[in-house]
């Protein structure tokens, strides 16, 4: 890893992170709102840039334009917001140390599933996920057992980790006051 600075700022920033499909934007919306805060999902804010869904952007720049898009949307997200839940994509912590400025730029919360708890929950949408498009059956099983392995190093350095049975909003709320 790298040098890594940051400004140290006084901030009340909640990243949401985890695997795709784990409920962060559903989740990062009822929080929000029960905190009366400011909702900012990082997908949605790129899309609005671009003017074109993820998959378009992934279909038209590649994943690793995107990767750089994400991080200077996380920098400039985390430089004009005094407070908001943020959700982000589930690659996002894994590039460009984000998982530090996030870390330092706030709290941050990791959003734990199973993978076949994810497989049952993406195995309909995944048209709307570039990665997922050409899986199918145990294929996107494997590659969400995969992914979720090689990202969970990433997601582990979360100051807190929910699991499943953690992720009711009045839960979430105590675990943030005591934190």
């Amino acid at each position: 890893m790298g040098l890594f600075t940051f400004v140290v700022m006084q901030s009340n920033l909640i990243f949401l992170i985890g695997f795709m499909g784990v409920g962060k934007t559903t989740i990062g919306k009822r929080l929000a709102n029960k905190l009366n805060i400011p909702f900012i999902d990082l997908d949605q804010e790129i899309e609005k840039k671009f003017q074109i869904s993820i998959n378009e952007f992934f279909a038209k720049y590649g994943e690793q334009a995107f990767r750089t898009e994400e991080t200077k949307m996380l920098k400039f997200i985390i430089s004009e917001s005094e407070q908001a839940i943020i959700s982000v994509g589930g690659g996002l912590p894994c590039y460009n140390e984000n998982i530090q400025r996030m870390n330092v730029a706030g709290k941050t919360l990791y959003l734990q599933r199973p993978a076949k708890e994810l497989y049952n929950r993406l195995v309909n949408s995944k048209a709307d996920r570039p990665l997922l498009n050409d899986l199918k059956g145990d294929e996107l099983l494997r590659f969400i057992e995969d992914k979720l392995l090689v990202r969970e190093g990433f997601y582990n350095q979360a100051q807190i980790k929910l699991t499943r049975d953690q992720q009711e909003i009045s839960e979430i709320v105590e675990l943030l006051k005591s934190s």
